[in-house]
């Protein structure tokens, strides 16, 4: 903060023009300034601003010798007195102010702050120029120097504002080859890091990183992490004018909401999404919008508008030729005549989606397709069948290095064979979906599988380890706000109220 004259009282002073104003002295009296000192007019004498060369000369040595400063810098004060008229009764303490900020002035630039030997040349000078009293001189060499710490500055800033942008790309590409390890937790503080390092004016990458970060947080299931970096990204999609990137952004925060069981807020953002998707004509966006709408009614039961919204995305996909989103959405219809136990319909979708996946080489795809078939057969009693299906889904996740896929196909292996009732068999599928659900950090994943090693516990009899799993799966639903929490919580009183019965 620049430093400050206190005014201590002073308000503004008007100078009186009459007799006796200071550059308008125009007959005999006196005057007197602050320390008593007399001024005497003497007649038709000439005088230095109306002030007598032989009177102003006795000022000059009196005030040189009380300042300790040279009769040419004495001069040179009174000079700006004069000029800025002040009266001749303040001219005692308006010396002493100038000549102390004078020293300091000369203490400041006998020790420059510059290793620019151009800047410290000019400061030289401009001290010089100070010394002798040639102030407008040592302004513009001051100038000068100030020019020249500008144009380094900008050129500083220009290579700063370079070197953050590469420290943010190579941060990027550390969040893709975490990506390639499927470790996603990692991906995603990579992604923060590059948005924080972006320059202020780089705000569409800004919130093209946060939002990555928010998309690899929410991959395995960490949404109260994702949302927050969610959010940042719209306000800055409006000010830039990015409008496919508030769409999509909306897209993924409804998401999150729909995971978590939040239906009506989940909607409204959904719904928001697919306003501005259908306004600026992305239809991509609008039938992938579409599909996830579909999934609120789909999670609330209600098949036939959930079976509509699917409809509408499934013709959006077939008529662009968006095969990936076709066959994305042809699953999603199968899965809702599962729910609805039509397995045979659910089943010609399926194989419909997995005959496109397949074609187009959407090996992540497939092994999803493969995986929701086999539990059609799982449902229908066909574990022969059913494992079949899964078994491939499996080989195709290690394959391309699906940890995430793996993981969820290796819960429902074991599911099967607690159902036909071989917990052994079954713990050692469920042991390592749940190692898998650890390594990538997928916490809803590890809180679900930990429940199923409890179930199937609780399925054998062994009510006590079955409570232990249980306990802790609740446990980490709460700390995550896990949708199927209440429920869980519920079956776990009713477990622990069993084994206290006994």
């Amino acid at each position: 903060m620049p430093n400050r004259f206190d005014n201590k009282g002073e308000g503004d002073q008007n100078v009186a023009q009459g007799k006796g104003a200071v550059g308008k002295q125009e007959n005999v009296g006196q005057e007197v300034d602050g320390d008593g000192s007399i001024f005497s007019g003497t007649g038709n004498v000439t005088v230095h601003q109306g002030i007598p060369p032989e009177v102003f000369a006795q000022q000059v040595a009196k005030y040189a010798e009380e300042l300790g400063e040279t009769k040419q810098i004495i001069e040179g004060f009174l000079g700006i007195l004069l000029e800025q008229e002040i009266p001749p009764d303040q001219w005692k303490a308006k010396l002493r102010e100038i000549a102390a900020t004078h020293k300091e002035l000369l203490a400041r630039l006998a020790t420059v702050q510059s290793e620019d030997p151009e800047v410290q040349r000019m400061k030289q000078e401009a001290k010089q120029a100070i010394e002798t009293g040639e102030y407008d001189k040592a302004e513009e060499l001051l100038n000068q120097a100030e020019a020249l710490d500008l144009k380094a500055i900008e050129e500083m800033e220009k290579t700063t504002r370079q070197r953050r942008i590469s420290a943010a790309t190579t941060n990027v590409e550390q969040a893709k080859l975490q990506r390639v390890q499927l470790r996603y937790a990692k991906a995603a503080e990579y992604w923060q890091k590059a948005a924080a390092l972006l320059p202020t004016g780089e705000k569409k990458d800004r919130s093209l990183y946060l939002h990555n970060a928010a998309f690899d947080l929410k991959r395995i299931s960490r949404y109260s992490e994702a949302l927050p970096l969610y959010e940042q990204s719209p306000s800055i999609d409006q000010e830039i004018g990015d409008r496919a990137g508030e769409g999509t952004t909306l897209n993924n925060i409804g998401n999150i909401y729909r995971a978590w069981g939040e239906y009506d807020k989940a909607l409204s953002y959904l719904e928001q999404s697919l306003a501005i998707r259908q306004e600026i004509g992305d239809r991509v966006g609008e039938g992938t919008t579409l599909n996830n709408i579909s999934q609120i009614y789909d999670a609330r039961g209600d098949y036939d508008t959930a079976l509509k919204y699917l409809e509408q995305s499934l013709a959006i996909h077939q008529e662009i030729g968006d095969q990936a989103g076709e066959g994305a959405t042809l699953n999603n219809i199968g899965q809702v005549y599962k729910a609805r136990g039509d397995y045979a319909t659910a089943l010609k979708y399926l194989e419909q989606s997995l005959s496109i996946r397949q074609e187009i080489g959407d090996q992540t795809g497939e092994g999803a397709t493969l995986n929701n078939i086999g539990q059609i057969y799982d449902a229908k009693g066909d574990y022969g069948k059913a494992l079949e299906y899964l078994e491939q889904s499996l080989i195709i996740s290690r394959e391309i290095g699906d940890r995430l896929g793996e993981g969820t196909t290796l819960n429902n292996i074991g599911q099967i064979y607690d159902t036909q009732g071989d917990s052994a068999t079954a713990l050692k599928y469920l042991h390592q979906s749940l190692s898998i659900s650890r390594e990538i950090s997928d916490r809803a994943g590890e809180a679900e599988i930990i429940w199923n090693i409890g179930i199937t516990y609780k399925d054998h009899g062994k009510l006590t380890k079955a409570e232990t799993y249980m306990s802790r799966a609740v446990q980490l639903m709460d700390e995550i706000g896990h949708p199927d929490l209440q429920n869980d919580r519920k079956a776990l009183e009713k477990l622990r109220a069993e084994i206290k019965g006994r």
